[in-house]
């Protein structure tokens, strides 16, 4: 398999949820969650993750966000509704830069509204949906987000209680009812081993995570503390924290060929997450 063939997007519904996405360490990073409408960094802006009208940016390096002017672009010329992107706030006003010099260069308004979200915030997309943000560990201002799907459940003090008492209470204006977000999607952007001490609980108890592992190989141990990246070794030795459904390891090496990965994978792995565990690689 070519490295070029790496690149070709891959479709995989894991715990009954759609994703779509690229990830190839130091090369490109996107991926599109169709049922939520949202996607989680940008690549280079293929032409599947441009409907996502609300994107989330791990960090800034530009194999997960070069695209994020093009992205906008592509919007505008489809007429899409207008899009927000969140991101470190510490990048905020140089993304909004960015976004407005190639703007000015193309002569145009791009749609789209660059937010802050700071780790431990949280933002609501849909009544029924909403995303947390939390601080990764890399080498520049980095996030992992949580996706949410949020209901409403009564407060204890109310269970047993009859509909009459509560439909009362309803009309006085007492909160009966109280947020239950149910963790479904996680993603750990760029993150080396400061991330399992930063992430909440949520991140392991979502159905899917995507959690990045670039390195496999014994000798790429140090390498992947120096340059802010996990190893399958990191995950091996934390294999009690992950509840997840499916744990997808993400940002895989091109230092090997996806059977090579797979192997290594199954091998380092407990047996109770290497069954869960779902390599994104091509087949």
């Amino acid at each position: 398999m070519t490295e070029r063939e790496r690149w070709i997007p891959l479709s995989m519904t894991l715990a009954g949820i759609p994703l779509r996405g690229v990830s190839v360490a130091g090369r490109e990073t996107w991926f599109r969650v169709p049922s939520l409408d949202l996607a989680f960094d940008v690549g280079r802006s293929p032409a599947e993750i441009v409907p996502a009208q609300s994107l989330f940016l791990s960090h800034a390096h530009l194999d997960h966000a070069g695209g994020l002017a093009y992205w906008a672009s592509q919007r505008r010329l489809l007429r899409l509704a207008p899009a927000r992107v969140f991101a470190d706030p510490a990048t905020v006003p140089a993304w909004r830069q960015i976004l407005a010099l190639h703007a000015g260069l193309e002569g145009v308004e791009y749609h789209v509204a660059v937010e802050g979200l700071s780790p431990g915030a949280s933002v609501d997309l849909r009544k029924d949906l909403s995303v947390s943000a939390f601080r990764a560990d890399h080498r520049v201002p980095a996030l992992g987000f949580v996706a949410s799907e949020v209901r409403r459940r009564l407060v204890p003090a109310w269970h047993g209680r009859s509909e009459d008492d509560i439909r009362e209470a309803l009309a006085r204006g007492e909160p009966v009812t109280q947020r239950s977000p149910r963790p479904l999607v996680a993603f750990s952007g760029d993150t080396g081993t400061g991330f399992f001490s930063s992430a909440p609980r949520e991140a392991f108890e979502a159905k899917v995570l995507l959690l990045e592992c670039s390195f496999v190989a014994p000798e790429d141990a140090s390498r992947a503390r120096h340059y802010g990246h996990l190893h399958v070794d990191d995950v091996a030795e934390r294999a009690e924290l992950f509840e997840n459904e499916a744990v997808v390891l993400t940002h895989l090496t091109l230092r090997a060929t996806p059977d090579e990965l797979r192997r290594a994978i199954a091998r380092r792995l407990p047996p109770a997450l290497a069954s869960r565990a779902v390599p994104f690689l091509p087949g």
